[in-house]
């Protein structure tokens, strides 16, 4: 999706349920089921009911071992798993232009699973980067000299609450590495709080496994930081 269909201000229907992946390259990217797929693919028009407008504005920068998806879990934590239904997510503020291309792709991805309509972000400097880093340097040419309309007008961004029926603050400077579940994704708290929850709930201590990767988190940045930590743990004996 992200490496070869997704391009700002573009639209896509999409038979999987994360086809708003393509938000973090600034496209109304929505998933559906078979039937509304096929209505599309013949001709007919595809109906959705007016969507709310969830505004989340991002504040400061990530730092430590924080990533983009302590983003979307956090925004999970606040919506919880219905708070999202019948709605397109949007992000900004200075804390969006701070996140990499893929980064924004992994929290409107997991836009599912606070039941949104879609997620999206808008353009800037990074997008255009990994559209150049994926060989699309046409697009990245067309999306930069049309830059006003992939982005949110001024008055949008000084009064958000005029424009948005609802507006979460979330400052990145702060926000600390989470953990979501078990059973529900948006049963959230910080990683260091893990460890006394499962011991007042009785869930078991010992992780046997873990999946990195998925269609969440299997970008370069993902897998490099995984790395990272393996590397380290080796040479640590």
């Amino acid at each position: 999706m992200l490496e070869q269909y997704a391009f700002p201000g573009g639209m896509i229907i999409g038979t999987d349920s994360h086809t708003p992946n393509g938000g973090g390259l600034g496209m109304i990217a929505i998933g559906v089921g078979g039937a509304d797929a096929v209505d599309v693919m013949t001709g007919f028009p595809w109906n959705v009911r007016w969507p709310k407008l969830i505004g989340v504005h991002l504040k400061g920068s990530l730092n430590g071992w924080t990533a983009p998806k302590d983003v979307i879990l956090k925004v999970a934590e606040i919506l919880t798993v219905k708070g999202g239904t019948g709605a397109i997510v949007e992000y900004f503020g200075d804390g969006a232009s701070n996140l990499s291309a893929t980064g924004k792709a992994t929290i409107c991805n997991m836009g599912a699973e606070i039941g949104a309509t879609t997620s999206i972000f808008p353009y800037d400097d990074s997008i255009n980067r990994y559209l150049h880093s994926t060989e699309r340097s046409d697009v990245a040419e067309l999306a930069k000299s049309n830059q006003e309309h992939l982005t949110a007008d001024p008055e949008v961004l000084q009064s958000p609450e005029e424009y948005f029926d609802q507006v979460i603050e979330i400052d990145l400077d702060k926000l600390r590495p989470h953990i979501n579940g078990p059973h529900t994704p948006d049963l959230a708290r910080e990683v260091q709080e893990l460890g006394a929850e499962a011991k007042s709930n009785g869930w078991p201590l010992e992780i046997s496994a873990a999946l990195i990767g998925s269609c969440t988190n299997s970008s370069y940045e993902d897998i490099t930081r995984a790395a990272s930590i393996a590397r380290k743990l080796q040479n640590m004996g």
